[in-house]
């Protein structure tokens, strides 16, 4: 068996399909990094909004009660 030696050899019409698919790869592979990166971006600062602030009781009030006088 003969291997072709022009195997890559595309006419005008191929070479067209494969740019456009190549052209459709591409753009369907920024969509879906763009989409996953605005996910992770906005799932973060969802979280800590939700998060309730803790609060610690102020040193001052904790001092020697006035009752001592």
């Amino acid at each position: 068996m003969k291997t072709p030696q022009h195997i890559f050899a595309l006419t005008k019409s191929e070479q067209r399909v494969v740019i456009l698919i190549l052209l459709a790869l591409l753009v369907g592979a920024i969509t879906m990094h763009y989409r996953e990166k605005q996910s992770h971006i906005s799932t973060p600062a969802a979280d800590h909004a939700a998060t309730p602030v803790s609060t610690t009781p102020a040193t001052d009030e904790q001092a020697t009660p006035d009752d001592e006088r």
